[in-house]
């Protein structure tokens, strides 16, 4: 009697799951977790240890470190560096610096450099300074980030120059050209600015340092068929991230700066880059008083996880941690457009809950590739950290499905007033 009960429940479950439906996503775009999740959870689960451990077992049979899935840049000398574009059309190489601090008024100091290198000499490069005393000044084309005239295996054009020294140790930054003020566009200023920017803690690469159940779980919640996983492989990119200090000097307009400032670097490559994928992300580098750096971040990109969380933190010793969950919903943050100015979210990482409250003081908005598919909304923010205080950049990324209009190839100050309004 007892077998035949339990029989029934089992096929009343089997029944059950079979026939429930899987929950809606959120604003049709966010994947929950369905019926098969715990099961998917479990599957997947084997796979990516058992591919973990067996390109860990190959890295110590041939004293190398896996990086880039299976297909290994084994050689650091060879991956921190510019990398070779492919034949497809959206090919890229970037390098990203983030660097932020407080001067003695406790007011923010900022500087941000980018290049993303693409086909045909072109590359989406931008320079942002931001100063108490003058607020902040961006580089001559922003909104527009597209140059030209890039040298063959050369991160930047049209005055940023951005190179490669001593492999993951030492890289240099400079820019010379013209930058307006946010808070008088019409203001153009000339700039000179000459950086070296060195590693004080390890590498953190996202193809084998991410924290493996956040992985999963990205991966778990999504609908599985034949071209997810296909998309899964056509999307990947190649992504590390490292933690330093930035010393510049630089002048603008005749007044010269000398600042050292904590700094975040990362680098991406892989056969193509497509903006159009990806939906939106929310990433925070922070640089707290105490010494504490981190790198945070969720990223919706329907093709491949519409929830991954993201991120390394390094203590002051140069120790580093990857982000094991954030509690930040893209959803619940700026969904429409407007990216909110005055939140706060929490994450863990080593064996600490970090509560981080963000405060933004100021904002610009650049749009990436030539066809503007991405609008970021770059965000100069003071945060607080468990009561720690410090400063960093928080970077909000948009699909933008409006296009490049006419008007981003003018440079009169009259286009940049009406642009900041709109900001």
């Amino acid at each position: 009697m007892i077998n035949v009960i339990a029989g029934a429940i089992f096929a009343f479950i089997v029944w059950y799951y079979f026939t429930k439906d899987d929950p809606t996503p959120i604003f049709g775009i966010y994947s929950v977790p369905g019926k098969w999740y715990y099961l998917k959870y479990a599957a997947f689960s084997c796979l990516y240890y058992f591919r973990k451990y067996a390109n860990q077992y190959k890295a110590a049979d041939t004293n190398t470190r896996p990086g880039q899935g299976v297909k290994a840049i084994a050689n650091i000398n060879e991956m921190d560096r510019e990398q070779p574009l492919s034949e497809h059309a959206k090919a890229f190489d970037a390098v990203f610096f983030i660097s932020a601090s407080k001067n003695e008024k406790d007011k923010g100091i900022y500087v941000v450099m980018g290049c993303e290198r693409r086909p045909m000499g072109m590359c989406n490069g931008l320079f942002y300074i931001g100063l108490p005393e003058k607020g902040m000044l961006c580089s001559k084309k922003i909104p527009d980030t597209v140059l030209f005239g890039a040298e063959i295996g050369e991160f930047g054009a049209e005055g940023i120059k951005i190179t490669p020294v001593e492999t993951m140790k030492r890289w240099s930054l400079s820019y010379k050209g013209q930058m307006w003020y946010q808070n008088d566009p019409s203001r153009m200023v000339d700039v000179e600015f000459n950086a070296e920017w060195t590693a004080n803690s390890k590498h953190f690469d996202y193809d084998t340092d991410l924290y493996p159940p956040a992985v999963i779980r990205s991966i778990s919640r999504e609908k599985w068929s034949r071209e997810y996983f296909e998309g899964l492989k056509t999307a990947h990119q190649s992504h590390y991230e490292q933690f330093g200090i930035l010393k510049c000097d630089f002048t603008i307009e005749n007044e010269n700066f000398h600042m050292t400032l904590p700094s975040f670097r990362d680098h991406s490559f892989g056969q193509k880059r497509d903006w159009s994928l990806m939906h939106r992300y929310a990433f925070h580098h922070i640089f707290l008083d105490n010494g504490i750096s981190l790198s945070v971040g969720v990223i919706c990109q329907p093709c491949t996880a519409t929830r991954f969380e993201v991120g390394v933190l390094a203590l002051a010793n140069g120790e580093v941690f990857p982000v094991e969950w954030v509690d930040l919903e893209l959803w619940q943050h700026g969904e429409g457009g407007d990216s909110p100015n005055d939140y706060a979210f929490r994450c863990k990482a080593g064996e600490n809950e970090y509560t981080i409250q963000v405060l933004v003081e100021y904002e610009s908005i650049h749009y990436v590739s030539q066809e503007w598919e991405a609008k970021m909304r770059e965000r100069f923010c003071k945060y607080i950290v468990n009561g720690i205080s410090g400063r960093g950049v928080s970077e909000f990324h948009y699909r933008h499905k409006d296009g490049r209009p006419e008007s981003a190839a003018k440079t009169d100050p009259e286009w940049y007033r009406k642009m900041c309004h709109k900001i």
